[in-house]
């Protein structure tokens, strides 16, 4: 089981689907960039984080500024991943990663790519459950 994407955007990148589920059992389906550098598991703007968080967390700072932080309810339906994690909102991290391809909804790093084997080849990043 694995979601294979070609990658896209400008400069080309990689990236994943993930979705969203609320506390009110709505599902929000979000493209993520790919960026194996980055310290957290996901960031989105603030208005998907109050949308969409479970529960509330600590704040931390970045390059970027401040990064709220919240619980998220995280799936990937191609893999069996269904999770809660720790994730963090910033309107800047957001409008940084739109300016690759404006449909990323936010950015996916290390601690979440660490729960699952992926990869990429010359055409296309994927991943798949462990």
């Amino acid at each position: 089981m694995e979601q294979r994407n070609i990658y896209r955007g400008s400069p080309a990148r990689a990236w994943i689907r993930l979705q969203l589920l609320s506390r009110v059992s709505e599902i929000v389906e979000l493209e993520f960039l790919v960026d194996t550098g980055n310290p957290c598991a996901v960031i989105i703007d603030e208005s998907t984080m109050m949308a969409n968080r479970w529960r509330e967390a600590t704040q931390t700072d970045s390059n970027f500024g401040l990064l709220t932080g919240g619980w998220l309810h995280i799936t990937v339906p191609e893999t069996g991943f269904d999770a809660k994690m720790l994730g963090y909102s910033n309107d800047t991290v957001a409008s940084v990663v739109k300016r690759s391809d404006p449909n990323f909804g936010g950015l996916v790093g290390l601690p979440l790519l660490r729960l699952f084997e992926y990869g990429g080849d010359a055409g296309t990043f994927w991943i798949r459950s462990s």
